[in-house]
């Protein structure tokens, strides 16, 4: 797929949590017109009106491994309605599919860190870019293929704080592996992300975008005097910025949708640019049930007292919580294999406009009571240390306390 078109819907499908398998899927819708046509960061003339119009629908299948590993695809189908003063025409056609492996590195508790290398394989029509500048350039350079394979690296760190918030930034790297059927010559390219988001109640969520691309020029042979040639209409950099809201339909499935605002373009040649746009994308995730099911009671209910003769782990968490699903994820890997442990997970979602009393000293999410085999509390683990509580458990089972 043309990455200078939108990909769908930003942010992860999934969340990157260790401990059990996953299996996330998303499908996103994406409008976008294109009908300023400029030279530089100015406008260029475009008597003829020539426009297009961008509509992708994008599905992506992933599947998450214990090991924090994670293996996604992604094949855009797009309808480009191309129109000028005088004819229009539309085309329906497959884009390029995207593959990635995906690394989430496990003794880094925050930030999270997840490390990405992929392909992008040409499966969708490619129209033949060589020799083409005396043609409408940009009619043809959104086409969704490209007609090559291209290699891929990201990197992504997500840091949560203060409970509600988190923010993280993704920087991207492609290049083609080869040149296209009529040695066309795609030049490489680059991206960065830098995003935040803030939990709301209800279950809802405000994401705000800032993201950053630049493609390099191409080049194609020269016809005339033999060699290669620059294209005349290849390479720029564009900022776009996207808020976004989104909610948490259950715990397993959310809606996101937003607005796709450009900032700046800065293009070699003639070319259309993107103006505002917007997506809504649906993301559902299953991962397997644990051999040993935590016991979960309501957000109204009041915290259970701890049985005599195990140990007791009380875990408040939250929907919006993102280490709250890792902490969650690492509880239910290690259940199995502790017979003498009661978990018992607090919904904590309304917190802290409705829902249980934290307990005290705590002010925010994720917060963990551990209760030895007395009933007596010996732990409250809260913020970074909520992470390391699969380790005091164990220490405290090595203890026989």
């Amino acid at each position: 797929m043309n990455p200078a078109l939108p990909g769908g819907a930003p942010g992860d499908i999934s969340a990157s949590a260790t401990g059990s398998w996953q299996v996330a899927g998303r499908l996103s819708y994406t409008g976008i017109p294109y009908s300023r046509l400029q030279q530089g960061t100015d406008e260029a003339p475009n008597p003829n009106q020539l426009a297009v119009d961008v509509q992708l629908a994008t599905p992506q299948l992933e599947i998450g491994a214990p090991t924090g590993t994670r293996a996604s695809l992604q094949l855009p189908v797009g309808r480009l309605s191309t129109s000028t003063i005088s004819e229009s025409r539309t085309d329906t056609d497959l884009g390029d599919m995207e593959v990635r492996i995906r690394q989430l590195l496990p003794w880094l508790k925050t930030p999270f860190v997840e490390l990405t290398v992929g392909a992008v394989l040409p499966t969708g029509p490619y129209v033949e870019r060589s020799g083409a500048a005396n043609l409408p350039p940009e009619a043809s350079y959104l086409t969704l293929g490209r007609g090559v394979t291209w290699a891929l690296a990201e990197a992504q760190a997500t840091l949560p704080f203060a409970g509600r918030y988190s923010t993280y930034l993704q920087l991207t790297a492609r290049t083609p592996i080869n040149r296209t059927k009529d040695e066309f010559d795609w030049g490489s390219e680059a991206r960065a992300v830098l995003g935040g988001r803030a939990q709301l109640p209800y279950d809802l969520s405000a994401l705000a975008i800032a993201e950053l691309q630049w493609r390099g020029g191409a080049s194609e042979p020269d016809p005339f005097a033999g060699g290669r040639l620059d294209s005349a209409n290849a390479g720029g950099t564009w900022w776009t910025l996207t808020p976004a809201l989104g909610y948490a339909i259950t715990e397993r499935l959310s809606l996101l949708a937003g607005v796709r605002i450009p900032v700046l373009s800065d293009v070699k040649g003639n070319q259309l640019v993107p103006g505002v746009g917007g997506f809504v994308s649906l993301s559902a995730s299953w991962s397997r049930a644990p051999a040993r099911r935590a016991r979960s009671i309501t957000a109204s209910a009041a915290v259970p007292t701890p049985r005599k003769g195990v140990i007791t782990v009380v875990d408040y968490w939250a929907s919006w919580c993102a280490p709250c699903k890792t902490i969650n994820a690492e509880l239910e890997a290690a259940a199995g294999g502790w017979p003498d442990v009661d978990i018992v997970r607090v919904n904590a979602s309304g917190w802290p406009d409705s829902g249980p009393k934290l307990p005290d000293g705590a002010q925010g999410l994720p917060v963990i009571e551990i209760f030895d085999r007395e009933g007596r509390r010996t732990r409250v683990l809260t913020g970074k240390q909520a992470l390391k509580v699969v380790t005091f458990v164990n220490t405290l089972r090595s203890n026989g306390k």
